[in-house]
């Protein structure tokens, strides 16, 4: 090669090479800009200012568009504003680009379930256990076991809230929603107990209040069930909840 042809070959490397390098260099400053306005839509969404959040997230989106973790935000963003099937959409994108996204497949089930479509939120939630190192599994196990609660496959149900409660012995609505699928297995003393455990640990947990109450009514507990629809009332004035316990207290001469 003559020593010209040579130079210039060097050159031409050089050249590449410093556009190489400032290309990766603005990739660089475009996912740190784009991780900013995430973390920020994400500060604004704890505050549940979805409108500001949606604003910055969609500033990261047309930095990053190949974020599973902003399409979630995404999902849960319009989840807050009620458009599901948008929370849909981005939760589908997320699995796209992360297909072993566990958090996403358990969100897309509790997103389906709300639609009413129950057996396509259990393949979801499912799908989500599939993932060995998934960190939260009891959450998938606790909405397996509300999904066949619905369907009142109660043994099944029973299973996946056993699970739960294994990987989390302190988890509160595995324990209520447990009490649920042993009432439907008529299995009464169990439920009271399931029931039990959950204000055991929460003292301030309305549903299980609820569930209790109602129990008792239907044993004849008569003075209990007052005190446990009364705490409902008390603990969530003005909701379904209380209204569904002051029917029951007016049945009781209350």
């Amino acid at each position: 090669m003559r020593p010209q042809n040579r130079w210039r070959m060097v050159g031409l490397t050089v050249v590449l090479a410093f556009i190489v390098a400032g290309c990766a260099s603005d990739r660089a400053f475009r996912d740190r800009q784009a991780r900013a306005a995430r973390d920020l839509g994400e500060r604004y969404l704890a505050r549940n200012d979805t409108s500001k959040a949606l604003e910055q997230f969609y500033k990261a989106m047309e930095m990053n568009p190949d974020d599973p973790y902003l399409h979630y935000d995404l999902a849960l963003t319009y989840d807050m504003k009620g458009v599901l099937n948008k929370a849909e959409y981005h939760l589908k994108q997320a699995i796209k680009l992360k297909p072993d996204y566990s958090d996403a497949y358990n969100y897309l089930g509790f997103v389906y379930f709300r639609q009413g479509r129950v057996e396509d939120a259990i393949e979801e939630y499912k799908r989500a256990l599939e993932n060995l190192l998934y960190m939260s599994p009891q959450e998938a196990h606790l909405n397996l076991g509300v999904a066949y609660l619905s369907l009142n496959e109660y043994d099944k149900a029973k299973v996946h809230l056993e699970e739960a409660i294994r990987l989390v012995p302190t988890f509160v609505p595995a324990y209520n929603s447990l009490g649920k699928a042993y009432e439907g297995l008529r299995q009464y003393d169990k439920a009271r107990s399931a029931y039990e455990k959950a204000l055991e640990l929460n003292p301030e947990y309305v549903d299980a209040y609820l569930n209790l109450g109602k129990l008792l009514y239907k044993s004849g507990e008569r003075q209990k069930a007052v005190e446990a629809f009364d705490k409902v009332v008390r603990l969530d004035p003005g909701s379904d909840r209380a209204e569904e316990a002051l029917r029951y207290l007016r049945a009781l001469g209350k």
